[in-house]
């Protein structure tokens, strides 16, 4: 059975710069923590529908993930993870930003639907919510913090 795992969060910097640092698919690495070293697969284009990265995670682990949807008009994004070794299949997530127009600060909602193979479903979901949704949130967050936010 399909799980879905939402994360959302204030980034306090305005909606353009946090778009430019999601957009960019192959720049997850310059500031997600959990993330050793991002390449984008031959052809591949960091802003192309069909581009393929490839992700090695830190402690260790990997995944390949193909961008689905790129909207910049809707500040939003699709992603599906095609092969990895972590116990998740059918991966399909997305990104979404959203303008605070009373602060100029940016709400982002990060979400998955997966399946879990040979692993504890809550275990798992806790890694992508906690570890990597949040994670990455708060780490983009302290990257782009607007001054006195």
């Amino acid at each position: 059975m399909p799980h879905t795992v939402h994360v959302s969060a204030i980034v306090h910097a305005p909606l353009q710069e946090v778009w430019a640092r999601f957009r960019d698919f192959d720049g997850l690495a310059g500031w997600h923590p959990g993330i050793a070293q991002s390449r984008l697969e031959e052809g591949g284009r960091h802003d192309a529908v069909g581009s393929v990265r490839y992700l090695t995670l830190k402690p260790s682990g990997f995944v390949r993930e193909r961008l689905l949807m790129l909207d910049d008009p809707g500040t939003a994004l699709r992603y599906s993870i095609i092969e990895t070794d972590l116990p998740m299949r059918d991966y399909v997530a997305g990104v979404s930003l959203h303008p605070i127009t009373e602060s100029g600060h940016t709400l982002v909602e990060w979400w998955a639907d997966f399946r879990v193979e040979g692993a504890e479903l809550r275990d798992v979901a806790d890694a992508v919510g906690k570890g990597v949704f949040a994670a990455g949130l708060a780490a983009l967050n302290e990257t782009l913090r607007m001054p006195g936010a």
